[in-house]
């Protein structure tokens, strides 16, 4: 007789089709969940976003760059850029 039992408790191999589009939905929810908790900086005012080194702009442009681009570590760069530029 043939056992036809499946085992659902093990991982799916790396490049399963539905392993890459599970993986690819996590990190989708994981970036949107970021720029939510980082629009929280829009409600600060011009002088607490200059003492982080950024501006309003700043926020914006990062906060509507694609999904794909980490918004979080936009943030940080520019802020390093406008760091250096202030010295």
């Amino acid at each position: 007789m043939t056992d036809f039992s499946c085992d659902y408790s093990s991982a799916r191999p790396a490049g399963h089709p539905l392993a890459d589009l599970s993986n690819k939905l996590i990190a989708r929810v994981q970036a949107r969940r970021a720029r939510r908790q980082l629009r929280a900086l829009t409600e600060l005012d011009d002088l607490a976003l200059r003492d982080i080194g950024l501006t309003h702009h700043d926020v914006t442009r990062a906060l509507n760059s694609p999904l794909s681009t980490d918004a979080q570590a936009e943030l940080y760069r520019i802020a390093h850029l406008n760091s250096t530029a202030r010295m």
